[in-house]
């Protein structure tokens, strides 16, 4: 069954143990049927035994996004999961959302669905990185670092009202 998210909607983030964000995800769709989780991973190139192979991780580790209806007694409920940390408060001591700027550049990233994709992009003859096709897209201008070898660029996005790095794959078309 794919969810398609709604960035119009309150989105909410709790802090979970890193690695156990989809434990956490299956726990909240199967205990609270008003809630919907999202965690966005993304698809990474890492080279194994001499090969370049897809593999799947969190873009944000340790954080878990949801909407909809969510009350204190689910809270205490939620407490008693394992590998549960935390949720994120605002100073009125209610649960902070998310900027609605920032959950619609994440969608954008993710295309509304759980993964935000390789991207295709080509070096010039000043060996630049210029992003062709995927989710870099519209981000060429924030990529503050390039690892050829890793074929991974790092680019650093406002999140939540903190300056946060991510790195993301990307796949070598052509020389342009």
């Amino acid at each position: 069954m794919e969810i398609r998210y709604d960035a119009s909607q309150p989105w909410h983030v709790l802090q979970v143990q890193g690695g156990k964000e989809e434990y956490i995800k299956k726990f909240l769709s199967e205990n609270f049927p008003g809630v919907i989780p999202f965690l966005p991973k993304r698809i990474l190139l890492e080279r194994r035994r001499g090969k370049m192979e897809r593999i799947v991780k969190p873009l944000f580790p340790g954080y878990l996004f949801f909407t909809g209806h969510f009350t204190h007694e689910n809270l205490a409920l939620l407490h008693k999961a394992t590998f549960f940390k935390k949720i994120l408060y605002n100073e009125s001591c209610e649960f902070a959302r998310i900027p609605q700027r920032e959950i619609e550049f994440l969608f954008s990233l993710t295309g509304g669905s759980d993964f935000v994709d390789i991207s295709d992009a080509a070096f010039d003859e000043n060996d630049r990185i210029r992003v062709i096709s995927g989710p870099l897209k519209e981000m060429e201008f924030s990529i503050t670092k390039v690892d050829r070898r890793r074929q991974r660029v790092t680019a650093t996005i406002e999140f939540f009202n903190e300056y946060r790095e991510i790195t993301l794959s990307y796949d070598v078309i052509e020389k342009c």
